[in-house]
This record gives C-alpha cells, sequence and structure tokens, in this order.
C-alpha cells in the first residue's frame, strides 16, 4: 500500500544544536522493509524542510508516502467545540497555527497554553511550566479537569501521558503545540491526508505513533551507542514498512468513533503483537552474531559465574614460600597486625597526647626510639622522647609533633599548639588486622604480593602444583 514509511520522534523544546543528542527530532525512512540511517535534526524548521524533501522526492519517483509523528493529533472529546466552536479538530490546528509564531525555539508553546487555558473552563488544563517562565499555565497538575483530561487511545495505552502536560520526562503536551502547525502546514502544501480523520486515499498520508508500543522490541534492537530515540524510529518504520496490505488495513479500520471524529488514534494501537513480529522479521540478516528471536546473549558477569561453577582444577595443591606467578589455592590469612606496633609516621617527638593552643615547654628525656631500635622504658607524663619515622612508639606515646615544627634546647622541645592527640601516629592494625584475610585463593602472586606475605607472617602459602604438558611422539 506505501513505498515508503518515515517515522518521526518530535521535540517540543529549542534548537537542540549541531552534535546528535536525545529527546531531539530524529527521523527514519524504510522501503521494502528495511530502514536506512536515523537522521537528526536539531530543530523544527529543519525538520520540516526534510519531510518536504522527502515527500517530494517521492513524488518525482511515483511513490506514496505514509508519515508517522509520535504526538497526538487531537484533543479529547469535546474540547475542539469550547475552544473553537466547533466539533473539526482541524479548527484547532487552524488556531495554533495561527498562535505559534517561532517554530525554531518553542518559547511561543508556553504563551499559547496560557492563552488557551484562559479560553477553557476550570484550572488548566494545560498545566507544567518552568519557574522562570510567566504564563497562566499551572506548575502542577489541577485537583480536577473541567474538560477531558484523556482520550480514549490514553485510557488504553498504559504509560501514556495527557495531551496536557506540557513538560517533564514523556511529556507530550508540548510536542502537540509545536508540531501541529508543522503538518498543519505540509497538509496545506501536498495535501496531505491525515488519519483517522481522513481516508488515507492520497499519496501523502500522516498518521500518529507511540513506539512504546513494541517498547520491548526496540530495546532489543538498539545499538550500544545508539540513541533510543534513533532506534525507535528506526525499528518502527521498519515494522510498520514490512506490514501487508491486510494488517495495515486492519490497524487503520480498527478505531472508535469518537477517535475517528476529532480525538485522533495511535496506528498499531490493540495490533501490537502484529507490529512486533513485524519488528522482529529478518533480524538475522547481515549479522552474523544476532541470535533467534526470544534468545538473548548470556551477559558477561553471568556467563563468568557458570565457567566458575563448571570449571574444576585438574592439579592438587602444596605448601611453598610464597614465590612470584604461583597461583593461591588457598586464602592467605595475616599470623600478625600490620604494623605490628603502633609507630611514628615522621621524624620528630614523641608526647603523651595533644596540645591547646599557645607555646609549650615540654621537659625532653635521654635516649630515642628508631626503626628496629625501640625505647625500652615509659615516657613520664608530661614529656617528650625523640622518635624517628618506623620506630615503635614507646609506652605513654601516642602522638607526635614533627621535628621541623619544634625548637630543641638540651632539655626541653619548645612547641606551638594546637596539636590534635593521634597526629603523626599509625596504629597496630591500621593496614592488616590479624586473622584479616589478605590475599584471595586463585590469585597469581606479584612482587607486591610477596612483600604484603612477609609483612603479615604468611611465610608459607597454600599454591596450586605447576602444570606439566606432554605431546604425543
Amino acid at each position: 500500500m506505501w513505498d515508503r514509511v518515515v517515522m518521526v520522534d518530535w521535540s517540543g523544546g529549542a534548537d537542540r544544536g549541531a552534535q546528535p543528542k536525545a529527546d531531539a527530532i530524529w527521523l527514519c525512512s524504510a522501503q521494502g522493509g528495511q530502514a536506512g540511517a536515523p537522521e537528526y535534526l536539531r530543530n523544527r524548521v529543519l525538520a520540516q524542510d526534510r519531510i518536504s524533501a522527502l515527500i517530494e522526492d517521492a513524488r518525482r519517483a511515483g511513490e506514496r508516502i505514509l508519515i508517522g509523528f509520535d504526538f497526538p493529533f487531537g484533543y479529547p472529546a469535546g474540547v475542539a467545540e469550547l475552544w473553537t466552536g466547533t466539533p473539526d479538530p482541524f479548527a484547532i490546528w487552524a488556531d495554533l497555527t495561527a498562535r505559534i509564531g517561532d517554530l525554531r525555539d518553542g518559547r511561543d508553546r508556553w504563551g499559547v497554553a496560557g492563552a488557551v487555558n484562559a479560553a477553557l473552563p476550570g484550572d488548566g488544563p494545560f498545566w507544567f511550566k518552568p519557574a522562570s517562565v510567566d504564563a497562566d499555565v499551572p506548575s502542577k497538575k489541577p485537583a480536577e479537569f473541567a474538560v477531558g483530561q484523556w482520550r480514549e487511545a490514553e485510557r488504553r495505552t498504559k504509560g501514556a501521558f495527557s495531551c496536557w502536560q506540557l513538560g517533564g520526562a514523556g511529556a507530550v503536551g508540548s510536542q502537540v503545540l509545536m508540531g501541529v502547525p508543522v503538518l498543519a502546514g505540509l497538509r496545506a502544501q501536498y495535501g496531505a491526508k491525515v488519519w483517522p480523520f481522513e481516508a488515507l486515499d492520497g499519496d501523502v498520508g500522516f498518521v500518529e505513533i507511540w513506539p512504546s508500543l513494541i517498547g520491548a522490541e526496540v530495546a532489543k534492537a538498539q545499538g550500544p551507542d545508539e540513541f533510543k530515540d534513533a532506534a525507535q524510529v528506526r525499528v518502527l518504520a521498519q515494522a510498520v514498512s514490512r506490514l501487508s496490505p491486510a494488517e495495515l488495513s486492519a490497524m487503520l479500520a480498527d478505531v472508535p468513533d469518537v477517535a475517528r471524529a476529532e480525538e485522533g488514534w495511535i496506528l498499531g494501537l490493540g495490533h501490537e503483537e502484529t507490529l512486533a513480529a513485524a519488528a522482529r522479521q529478518g533480524r538475522l540478516q547481515n549479522d552474523c552474531f544476532a541470535l533467534p528471536p526470544g534468545v538473548d546473549w548470556a551477559p558477561v558477569d553471568a556467563a563468568l559465574d557458570l565457567l566458575r561453577a563448571r570449571l574444576t582444577c585438574v592439579v592438587g595443591s602444596e605448601e611453598i614460600a610464597p614465590q612470584q606467578g604461583r597461583i593461591l589455592a588457598r586464602d592467605v590469612v595475616a599470623t600478625r597486625a600490620h604494623p605490628p606496633a603502633a609507630n611514628s609516621a615522621v621524624d620528630g617527638y614523641g608526647l603523651g597526647g595533644g596540645l591547646v593552643a599557645g607555646v609549650h615547654h615540654i621537659p625532653l628525656i635521654e635516649g630515642r626510639a628508631a626503626a628496629g631500635a625501640p625505647y625500652a622504658g615509659r615516657l613520664p607524663e608530661g614529656h617528650a622522647i625523640r622518635v624517628l619515622t618506623g620506630a615503635a612508639l614507646p609506652e605513654g606515646v601516642t602522638t607526635v609533633v614533627l621535628e621541623e615544627d619544634v625548637r630543641v634546647s638540651d632539655t626541653a622541645v619548645h612547641v606551638e599548639g594546637p596539636l590534635k592527640a593521634g597526629a603523626n601516629a599509625r596504629a597496630a592494625g591500621e593496614d592488616v588486622t590479624e586473622g584479616a584475610t589478605v590475599l584471595r585463593a586463585g590469585r597469581t602472586l606479584t612482587p607486591a604480593d610477596l612483600a604484603l606475605c612477609a609483612a603479615t607472617g604468611a611465610a608459607h602459602v597454600h599454591a596450586r602444583k605447576r602444570l606439566r604438558f606432554a605431546s604425543p611422539i
């Protein structure tokens, strides 16, 4: 019935810039069941020009073209007459076309929505606006709607949004306000027929779409670096172009009277499985890695879990001194803490606690503590002792003042506080506590692992025996 199928994911916002983005306008064409590459269109002016070019190209080729747009073509029953004085949905199209002045940046929609709100009874019905916008549009959804809140299509479609909501993830209200004037212009220029208000008996047809009808198929077909909007128009264009004349005719005929008269309808609503089956057709073509419908690749983590559960080691284990390159057969557990005792992180002077602000003159005792040469006695209260980096802290020392921060005389250390208790001191077991697991079974030992074993007292480990290979003569 249709030689070309074009699907358009619309946007109600401003120009999105030259770099392709999500939540922008995306378009994709399909012929003979095969879709082309999705196209990014940064604003509605460029989108209108591109759609015009596609229509003219189809006409030069003597072909019929069906174009789908992902926003409602009409409003709930009764709204058109309240809005324009006539139930004709195209009267709303004409009114919006007259009101919307700038198709590029989308700022007109707030004022237009406010003006329509003022003309209709009750609060709203258009709602949601940024705090910076000055328009007669409530920020939150009205408690009650004096006009219809939902079209019949939304009542039958799980997850669909009301045409009155202007913003928020998934909202379509702004798309209607900024999309209908484009459709009205194209309809006037090319004599396009708009379903379901008109019979699609011309060479250009417009239909309303909602890609989420086949959201599961879109998710399966979406490429790893592909925008969701691009995947949606690609998959849906390809699916609709694969429908048989009988299948498409059944979808076009299955429309409630209220939708045909003024509300509009979503193509494929009630025929989701037919659309999904068309989307699945030919999925294996030109893809040597593809799987049959309903079969998916196992996620990496799940595949690794299966390997761990099903693979077994073919060699035994042995107790050895830690060696680089050997594979652990058991976890390595620390037999001592690291550091084994509280020690100094710097060269300086050990104290019994912190210091308050001010200058302190602290008596200095004889002797010192150094790495490998601990001080045997206890530090008297109120005194200081010389300590070096890595030295075990003498009993009574909890804090170390940095060497550069003191003046030293023969008998005293002169320090200007404050100094936090515990400064420059490392607690016993700060890196590893005794009994902690430091290396897991299955790990290949590295030079750093050998140092860790030495530091935590693991003089021996259980490792896998080395494999032995033989080849036939």
